[in-house]
């Protein structure tokens, strides 16, 4: 049985009354604010509003909510950043080098493929006879990233089309008592049109102060929603309740930990002027990258993952990933496939990781999916590594889980994405393997057998050069689009790759049917 049905919420409004949101009122006496509490007992669900209209009824069961009212101490006032605060951030974020050192940067990055290249072709020969998986291999993941750096080169953000529609922003929260506030006030204070603008709060069973600072931010600003879950239920419920409460044209996904920078709604917004887009991107950064180096090599690897992957995708509009942290989607299309994501399984078993990706991909069948790199926002990313070792697991099996069933319509889109795409499906299920024999494997053998091995050592030394040259180029290329310091944790992003991170794969796919392995609840 389906956990959700379509359209139970009575606060949506009509789509002919989509224009600009009834201004709000939120009932003020003294020192108090007067709110509406909508729950559902047997759900274990509320939804807490201040001036917007209450739904009527439970999106789970669909029973009456019990209705009351009560008066919050109206909370103290946090301001967001200044504006010379926002001007520091975006120029220590933003500060590109020296036009001269931009261009001896860019040159030492073309030598360094160069070499990479010619030993690979030089060693042709030797890699046929000694090494033919490592070699093709080695090609075909070559020629993968270096045709990423080529069509993200025709890359271009979504024009200023004056486009203003209303937006709903969802921002599920989990135990981010520390952040939520100032991300909720940074978001009112993006510059977007009040009138068109309101927040959904999900607070998702947090056992912290969550609900506490969100139900804080609702007494200053009575466009925020607060939906509380009881109990744990995870992403996809967070944003499939906030989905039926929104009454945006538009939805912007916003994580509880991510902070927008102003301007930035408005911008993201641009690309939806075409309405052959289902669902555009934001650029994000790492906000704690300078803490260690686990946080620095985050950054780097964001910058690849945003700069060159999504801008290359966005050139066909095949964008294959809408972040949590900061994404955009038409809400029609959302609740076209509502039912089915949220009801997604894996092996027959109901899981709920693989949320961003999978809703990307049930929008990407009929619709464009692009990137816009001038929609600006930061995030905080895991600083210790079982965090991250827990967050990469669950993205592996957000991928296994995603890339089969996307795969089944991709050839039907431009033949230049579809043909990278099914070029992931096999790359990262071979590549420990091929990385374990080249560097592991062929010594040994040509320890073993030392006269049929014509030049071991230099084949490893190309593959090293290769491996490592294609990091220099886009640590570099980091270097000379930001001029952030760390470009270096690159190459500690990339060893642990090599070591642990490009295993996870396997242990993703043993354990794909489990619900508890990576997941955020």
């Amino acid at each position: 049985m389906p956990l959700f049905e379509p359209f139970r919420f009575s606060a949506s409004p009509a789509a002919d009354d989509r224009e600009t949101f009834a201004s709000p009122v939120a009932e003020a006496e003294g020192e108090t604010v007067l709110t509406h509490l909508s729950r559902c007992p047997k759900c274990k669900i509320s939804v807490r509003t201040a001036g917007t209209p209450a739904p009527a009824v439970c999106p789970y069961c669909g029973r009456a909510l019990d209705q009351t009212e009560e008066r919050i101490p109206l909370a103290e006032k946090v301001d967001p950043p200044s504006q010379a605060e926002i001007d520091e951030r975006l120029r220590r974020i933003y500060h590109r080098p020296p036009v001269l050192v931009i261009a001896l940067l860019a040159a030492g990055a073309i030598l360094i493929l160069a070499w990479a290249v010619y030993g690979q072709l030089h060693t042709l020969r030797q890699w046929w006879y000694n090494a033919l998986a490592v070699g093709l291999y080695s090609a075909v993941a070559g020629l993968f990233v270096i045709t990423r750096f080529l069509f993200a080169a025709f890359y271009r953000a979504p024009r200023d089309a004056g486009y203003e529609p209303t937006v709903s922003v969802l921002v599920p929260c989990f135990n981010e008592g520390e952040a939520i506030r100032q991300t909720i006030e940074r978001i009112f204070a993006t510059g977007y049109p009040e009138e068109k603008l309101e927040v959904v709060c999900v607070n998702d069973g947090s056992k912290d102060d969550s609900l506490e600072h969100m139900v804080a931010a609702q007494t200053r600003h009575p466009r925020l929603v607060v939906v509380n879950f009881e109990t744990n239920r995870g992403l996809c419920h967070g944003w499939g309740v906030g989905t039926f409460i929104a009454r945006g044209e538009f939805l912007v996904c916003v994580d509880s930990d991510t902070f927008v920078f102003p301007g930035s709604l408005r911008k993201l917004m641009q690309g939806f002027a075409d309405p052959t887009v289902g669902g555009i991107s934001g650029h994000c950064d790492v906000e704690n990258a300078s803490v260690n180096l686990l946080t620095k090599m985050q950054d780097v690897r964001y910058y690849f993952s945003y700069k060159i992957m999504k801008a290359a995708e966005s050139v066909f509009g095949t964008v294959s990933c809408l972040p949590g942290c900061f994404s955009a989607y038409r809400r029609t299309c959302v609740l076209a496939v509502l039912d089915k994501w949220i009801n997604a399984t894996v092996w027959g078993e109901h899981g709920n990781f693989a949320d961003d990706r999978s809703l990307t991909n049930q929008i990407l069948r009929d619709y464009r999916i692009v990137y816009d790199d001038e929609a600006l926002a930061t995030t905080i990313a895991p600083e210790k590594w079982k965090q991250y070792a827990r967050q990469q697991a669950r993205w592996s099996r957000s991928y296994l889980r995603e890339i089969w069933k996307t795969g089944k319509f991709m050839w039907r889109k431009h033949p230049v994405p579809a043909l990278s795409w099914y070029a992931m499906m096999w790359m990262p299920l071979v590549e420990p393997v091929i990385m374990l024999w080249a560097l592991v494997g062929m010594p040994i053998q040509a320890a073993l057998h030392p006269t049929g091995q014509i030049s071991v050592g230099s084949l490893l030394l190309f593959y090293a050069v290769g491996v490592f040259a294609i990091t220099g180029v886009w640590c570099l290329h980091f270097l000379a689009s930001n001029g952030r310091r760390w470009w270096w944790a690159g190459f500690a992003f990339t060893l642990s790759y090599i070591v642990f991170f490009s295993w996870q794969i396997y242990w993703a796919l043993l354990t794909l049917r489990g619900k508890k392995w990576g997941t955020r609840g």
